[in-house]
């Protein structure tokens, strides 16, 4: 059956009429999802970012069981989730939810749109890491509702259990055994002034291969308010900071690489490669499942070298999904 046909299924559906969602303040909200999947729709990072938006919308489906929600920003009628952050999504009451559930909400999401006049829905869903069987479902309920996808973007991440403290990969283990003779030292840096440093790369670094990077230092540091932010420093012999990392640790088990990089001098003595194995060893050694190092694409496209770099240094490539939902394209507004 083709996708336009699936989706014209929901003028007949019976769950619209014994259901509709609804608008509910943040404490209401949360007495039912205290926990989020990953941290960017706790209630801590959305206060943190609502100037952003014109408002945000709590939204739960009016039941006595409540089994989803959705948390979104509202900005010239579009609904987002995110609105500042790499991936939103939704909160669920547990993976193994029904899908006859995901499509109930996704219809009434449609309609509740309509509603208030919003012209578009983007959804952009977590990388599977944070929630597998969840994804599936609702990626097929989304498609099957009348959304369309944007071009995947690839994303990576590092089973650390897997990790045996050295690389699997000859190549990334080649190049780390050179960078041991430059005498390269990794440290996780507490003192602002090194923690400073270490932006300053990472920013120079984005800014030489043509990736602008979005945050401020003091961005970063106002997020440390909410979750434990790491900025490390490898420096070579002479004390000179060669290559830098920046990570969240705002998940139980997963830490997000947010921003990495070197500088000429790093270059030269594999600062990279040092500083990836150390990385590794450290957060599995805080007991941590999961390291993920967000995407290697832009805008869809690949960027092949970096995407070999991780890979080589034991990473898995996946795909992170979005989607999107336009008013003209509702199935109530085409010809019978």
């Amino acid at each position: 059956m083709r996708l336009l046909e699936f989706a014209n299924k929901r003028n007949t559906n019976p769950y619209k009429r014994i259901v509709m969602l609804v608008e509910v303040s943040d404490k209401v909200y949360r007495q039912q999802f205290p926990n989020s999947p990953h941290p960017y729709i706790s209630e801590q990072f959305i206060v943190q970012v609502k100037r952003k938006v014109d408002r945000v919308v709590r939204l739960m489906v009016k039941s006595e069981k409540v089994s989803m929600g959705l948390v979104a920003g509202i900005k010239n009628e579009v609904l987002l989730s995110p609105f500042s952050s790499p991936f939103g999504g939704f909160h669920f009451r547990h993976d193994n939810i029904f899908t006859r559930e995901i499509d109930q909400f996704i219809i009434q999401l449609i309609d509740y749109a309509s509603s208030q006049n919003i012209q578009k829905i983007s959804l952009i869903l977590p990388p599977d890491v944070y929630h597998h069987s969840f994804n599936t479902k609702m990626s097929n309920a989304l498609l099957r509702n009348g959304f369309l996808t944007d071009l995947p973007e690839i994303t990576n991440w590092i089973d650390l259990s897997q990790f045996k403290g050295e690389f699997s990969c000859r190549n990334a283990r080649q190049n780390y055994n050179k960078s041991l003779q430059y005498k390269l030292s990794f440290q996780i840096v507490h003192d602002i002034n090194e923690k400073e440093i270490a932006y300053q790369i990472v920013r120079e670094n984005r800014e030489k291969l043509g990736r602008p990077i979005y945050m401020t230092f003091n961005d970063l540091l106002n997020v440390n308010e909410l979750w434990p932010v790491d900025f490390s420093l490898v420096k070579n012999i002479h004390g000179e900071a060669v290559a830098a990392a920046i990570f969240y640790r705002g998940h139980e088990k997963i830490v997000q690489g947010i921003f990495w990089g070197d500088n000429e001098l790093g270059r030269y003595c594999r600062a990279m490669d040092f500083l990836c194995h150390k990385l590794w060893n450290h957060y599995k050694e805080l007991d941590y499942s999961i390291i993920d190092l967000g995407t290697s694409s832009c805008g869809g496209l690949p960027n092949e070298g970096l995407i070999r770099f991780k890979e080589d240094h034991g990473c898995t490539s996946a795909l992170r999904l979005g989607f999107k939902w336009n008013y003209s394209r509702d199935d109530t507004k085409q010809p019978k």
